[in-house]
Parts: structure tokens; sequence; C-alpha cells
């Protein structure tokens, strides 16, 4: 019977999947483009004569020049690599990322020159100025460092309600494997190396058979030895890689999103150590909860988003975002609800009883028959919907009656209203599985003999689509990249992804998602076996410099020759709710 009852499962999860797939969290779908299009041309922005003069200005900066000279060096190179490795080698699961927070932290308060007081966030998950302080009733383990903009103590400055104008930079700190934080003894994950000559691994055991990993001290700093030599090579491309014997390093979180929060932390380092001062402040920031079930909660806390509402207050004041997380220039973010639903047995057992394994089953036959205008039409804006997770609790010694069973279902679009649509079609059919199979054996819902269900988690990504192809933030990604000369574009893209983007995009604040880490080759993200080989060392430092001018665009700055560069951005942020 048991084998009956997962048949009929399995088959109710392949109806769904085929009747609407709905990808996983990087999805890139193409949205309808905006319209209208900017006065250039289809899809390229206006660049203001304001942008322009500032882009040209930091070019021929002295100080932003011998940052950049610094970071051409060998030795810069080399301890890039380090600070990278040393990270991602500690185990960050989503909602857990304490131990990664915690030693970027130490590393800005003790060897980066930071003081306390510009570490704006707090090893209790508390994030001071913030009216969302707990998501999904966990802690929020952001760590974030704040470089002081002049703008607060000029004349006629303008705050919302005492909080100056900020522009954010960060990435995210957690990875989806491990999914369970490890015990303080080993909080490490290793980091193994495998000649690319040799198939991917495919299980967690050939995994851990690979003899050779990078070694590291008492102190959690790499050891610099023969296989440290073999791993820290860079490559111009795959092919390049393969010609030369390259190794693959594999640790989860290699290139999401480590790579480029190592790149952010050492853009915060950098304007320390040279006291590159802004207008506006500029916060630098490694976040917590992109991945899996984090619900973006890094970003919900920065930006006091209201999941329940789905607004977000802006309480701290930022005007301009710039998500670092792989983007080639993201500006349009799929949208996404997320339900899980727990299935469980009766209280009072009997011989002839509804199960939690059918009530499951019949809640995803019937979303099964829901169809989206896209499932009709594939030229339809893209509206999708999942089971992505079936799973069910083992019956006990001596039982065959399964204790639960848990669903999870996803909801995508790239716009609110039929992600709205669809959301009130399927959301009812939770239930209606439970009372289908309850009706069966003539048991009411809600007695001791019935089928019980109970939503145990929701998740929710605000979907935006740009209009404004020429905002802040997309004419300083644009303008840097044609000034520096890397990732540069004939046009936007008007794809989408889900990241965590989302939120602030959502709320009004202009937001881009762009990229610093340069890997030869890579794969398996979202997987235990996640890897990368690095790339070349020039093009990521000219990645960290496009990040850092378009940051400065957006912000103002204080340049080597006394002058200031005026802000691009507005002084006041955008929301869609007040501080409560």
């Amino acid at each position: 019977m048991a084998k009956d009852l997962n048949l009929r499962l399995l088959t109710c999860s392949v109806a769904l999947a085929l009747a609407a797939c709905g990808g996983d969290d990087d999805d890139d779908t193409p949205v309808t483009p905006p319209a209208p299009p900017p006065a250039t041309g289809a899809n390229v922005p206006t660049i203001s004569p304001q942008v322009l003069a500032a882009s040209q200005k930091m070019n021929s900066d002295a100080t932003l020049q011998a940052m950049v000279q610094e970071w051409l060096t060998p030795a810069n190179a080399q301890a890039r690599f380090d600070q990278h490795m040393e990270l991602v080698r500690i185990a960050s699961p989503s909602r857990a990322e304490m131990r990664r927070a915690a030693e970027i932290e130490r590393r800005m308060l003790q060897e980066w020159g930071f003081a306390p007081s510009e570490i704006k966030t707090r090893a209790d998950g508390q994030l001071p100025g913030s009216d969302v302080q707990l998501v999904d009733g966990l802690p929020v383990h952001n760590v974030c460092v704040e470089i002081k903009g002049s703008y607060s103590s000029s004349a006629g400055a303008q705050a919302y309600r005492g909080q100056f104008p900020k522009v954010l930079v960060e990435g995210h700190i957690d990875t989806v494997n491990p999914e369970v934080l490890p015990p303080a003894s080993n909080p490490y994950e290793p980091i193994k190396l495998q000649p690319i000559a040799d198939a991917i691994v495919t299980t967690p055991a050939q995994l851990a058979a690979i003899p050779n990993e990078l070694a590291f001290d008492a102190n959690g700093r790499i050891v610099q030895d023969a296989n440290y030599i073999k791993a820290r090579q860079y490559y111009a491309s795959e092919d390049a890689a393969k010609a030369a014997g390259a190794v693959r390093l594999y640790v989860p979180g290699y290139g999401d999103a480590m790579g480029n929060v190592s790149g952010v932390l050492n853009l915060a380092k950098a304007m320390k150590k040279y006291n590159v001062r802004p207008v506006y402040d500029l916060w630098f920031c490694g976040t917590a909860g992109e991945e899996g079930k984090g619900n973006l909660a890094g970003m919900k806390q920065l930006y006091g988003y209201d999941q329940n509402l789905g607004t977000g207050t802006n309480p701290l004041n930022f005007v301009t975002n710039f998500g670092i997380d792989g983007g080639g220039g993201t500006i349009n973010f799929i949208g996404s609800y997320r339900f899980e639903m727990k299935y469980t047995a009766p209280t009072a057992p009997g011989p002839n009883q509804p199960t939690a394994l059918e009530a499951a089953a019949a809640s995803i036959a019937r979303i099964a028959d829901i169809k989206t205008p896209w499932d009709e039409d594939n030229k339809a804006l893209k509206t999708t919907y999942t089971v992505g997770v079936v799973s069910c609790e083992d019956p006990a010694a001596g039982s065959d009656v399964v204790p639960s069973c848990t669903i999870q279902v996803d909801m995508r679009s790239p716009r609110l209203e039929p992600l709205n649509q669809i959301r009130s079609r399927i959301e009812p059919l939770f239930q209606a599985g439970v009372t289908e199979e309850n009706s069966r054996y003539g048991v009411p819902d809600n007695t001791a003999q019935a089928v019980k269900m109970e939503l145990t988690w929701f998740g929710d990504r605000p979907p935006h689509e740009r209009t404004n192809l020429s905002d802040v933030s997309i004419q300083a990604a644009w303008q840097s990249a044609e000034i520096v000369g890397i990732d540069k574009r004939d046009e936007i893209s008007t794809a989408a992804s889900s990241l965590n983007d989302n939120v602030p995009a959502a709320i009004g604040v202009p937001t881009i998602n762009l990229n610093i880490a340069t890997n030869a080759s890579g794969g398996g993200g979202h997987a235990f076996w996640e890897w990368g080989i690095p790339g070349e060392s020039a093009k990521e430092v000219q990645r960290m410099q496009r990040v850092l001018m378009a940051a400065l665009i957006a912000s103002g700055y204080h340049a080597a020759d006394g002058t200031v560069v005026p802000p691009a951005a507005p002084a006041i942020g955008a929301r869609t709710a007040e501080v409560k």
C-alpha cells in the first residue's frame, strides 16, 4: 500500500511540474521590455552631464588610481584569494550566518582599521535604526560597515526621521549547503582540489574521497603549501584552464556569493585605508538570508520590509542600492510567493482513516489543474508555479501510519498582479485537498479523526519591473563600465532574476545587480559540489573599480584635488510605507 501511495504522490508531482515549471532562485526569465524607451535608443540609458563628469573625474583621481594600482600588485591579488578562501570555508547556512558574520566583523575591527562605531550591525541580529528586527521570528545576521560621508554636517542637509542618505553596496554571505549549522567544534567546510580532467563528483562520498585540499592553520589562515600553489593560479578561460591542467576548488559558496562578498569587503577596506570620503554615507554589507528559505531576511531588515503588508519603510534612508551577487547589470526582478504546508495524520488513529500522504497528494492534484495564461500561450507574461519539495516522515516502528507530509509550493511572476491572481486561485486548494481526503472517510475537518493542514512557512520576494532605464543606479553602473572598460553592453538587458535586490527595487530604490568575482570556470551553484577556478586577477580589479566608481557617483565624494563631486542620487530614499 505504501508503494502505491508514494507512486500516486510522485505522479501528482510530475504532473504539476509538467503543467508549470518554476525554475530556481536565479531565474533569468525575459520580461516584457518597459515602455517608452529612453530617447537615446532602445534600452540604452541617458547619461546626465553630472554623471558623465563625475566618472571622468574619478578616472583621473590620484587617490582612486593609487588604490587601483595597489589592487593590481601580485601581493594584493594573493591577499584577495586568501581572504576569499578563509571566509568561504566557514559554514554559513541561510539564517545561521553568525559565524561568518562574526569573522568578518573581527577582521573589520582588528585588521582593517574600523572603529566599533563604524560597525552598524550587532551580533544579536539587531540593526539600530531599522523597524524590522526579526524575520520569520528569527534574528538577522547581517554584517555592515559604514564609511561616513560629509553630508550630515553640511548646511541644509536633509534627513528622513534623523537618517541621512546612504548608498548600499552588498552581497549575501549565506549558502544553500550545508543546510544545518555544523557543531562549533567543526565549523568549516573543506576546500577540495580536483584535477579539471577528472569527472565532476556526483555524491558527497565522492567529494569526501578527494585526497587533496587546502590547509589552514589554527588561526584560520591559509597555509601556502604545494596544494595552495596549485589552487592559486589564474586563467583567462575554461579552455586555458584545461590546457594548463588546472584544479577545481570545491566548496559551497565559492561563487554564490562569497567571491563577490569578499570583493565588497575589499572595497570597504580600501576606502578606509586610503581615507576616501564620500558625501552621502556608504554602507558595505554582507547580508543574510538570500538563499533557500532565507526569505531575503537581510534585505527585509535593512529596508524595513513587512512581508505581511508587502511594503517597505526604508527607515535607514538608502537612496541607491548596488547588489553584488554576480549579476551582469540585472534591473528587473522575478517575484515569488512560497508556501510550506504540513499535513498531519489524525491524532485518534483508527483502522480505516484518512492519511496525511493522500491529503497532500489530493492538494497537489488540484493545484496541477490550474493553468496560467503562459501555460496556454508562451508569448504571454511568464507566470508559473510548482511543487518544489515533497517530504514525509517515516512511520513509527511497528506502524504503517505516516505521521506527516510537507509540501512546498512556489509561485513566480515578474509582476505583482498576476502573482496575486495565481495565489488567490491556488492557496484555497491547500485545505481543499485535506477536506477531500477527510470526506472520503466521512470525517469532518478539525476533528481528532481528521487529517489537518497548517502553514509552517511563507516566503515573499516582491517583483519589480523597471520603467525608468535612466535612474541613478543604471546611469552610474553603465557609465562606470564605459570608463573602466569592463562588462560593457550595447543595451540594457531586461531579463529578470530573483535576488536580494527584489526588496529595494520593489519599494522604489534605484537598484542594479553587478559582479566583482572573476572565474575561469565553475558550476554546481546551490549544490554540495559547487566549484570554481580563479579567473584573471586584472579583470577582478576592473570590476572592483567599476563598482566603487558607480557607488561614488551615486554618493558623491571628496576628490584628491580638494574639490567635491556632488551626489547623483537624491537625499531622500523611496519607500512604500512610513516608519511604524
